[in-house]
């Protein structure tokens, strides 16, 4: 469900924010390997919300990868101006940046080619685990792009079948790609929590087909 730019309660998936920035060469391609990949070799891309190609590289045939993000150039026309655009009647929010007049876009899904398919099917593949059902507990892995140095504060809240769907967001993020870490926790009332890190390169690479 994570694509395009960082996702927003239009989806009612909300994330709950507190980033802490971690030092390190700039981020600059994601490397992978899909659990259980049985499809063979093709091509994997990172798409934009109107399926637009951002970026591709190839994928071998037990589902290994290396994909560099989008640079700058390629990132000018999606840009937004905050992390949560567009909140759906309901909704509200406390959520600003500082310094302003950063821009920001968010990357989660790869799009997986298998050449071994007759026509060119899609699958799309998320660096997540899964466990549990009630709550449902999700680890996943985002890259979010910022044209500044840029704190992100604030509080958002969204109602969710009758329930609260909430987001708190205490994040520094460093120019260019950052790498973040969300733990969601889901309930089937559709009530939901996450906490989101921004980390590094921590060797969690649990590429898998989105169920």
């Amino acid at each position: 469900m994570f694509s395009g730019r960082l996702p927003t309660f239009g989806l009612l998936m909300p994330l709950l924010l507190s980033l802490n920035a971690c030092a390190g060469p700039p981020l600059s391609e994601v490397r992978g390997e899909v659990i259980g990949w049985t499809y063979g070799a093709g091509a994997a891309e990172f798409l934009s919300d109107d399926l637009k190609t951002l970026s591709t590289t190839t994928l071998d045939k037990v589902g290994r990868f290396n994909l560099k993000l989008p640079d700058a150039a390629t990132l000018q026309p999606y840009l937004e101006d905050s992390l949560v655009p567009d909140l759906p009647a309901g909704c509200t929010s406390t959520v600003k940046a500082e310094p302003s007049g950063a821009k920001f876009y968010s990357q989660g899904d790869i799009t997986a080619y298998p050449s071994q398919a007759t026509q060119k099917t899609a699958l799309t593949l998320v660096s997540e685990d899964r466990a549990g059902s009630d709550p449902l507990k999700i680890v996943k892995r985002l890259y979010m792009y910022a044209t500044q140095d840029v704190r992100v504060s604030g509080d958002l809240t969204c109602p969710v079948n009758g329930q609260k769907a909430s987001a708190t967001y205490s994040l520094d993020l460093k120019t260019g790609w950052n790498r973040v870490a969300s733990n969601q926790t889901v309930y089937s009332s559709g009530a939901s929590q996450t906490n989101i890190l921004i980390v590094g390169s921590d060797g969690f690479e649990h590429w898998m087909v989105a169920p």
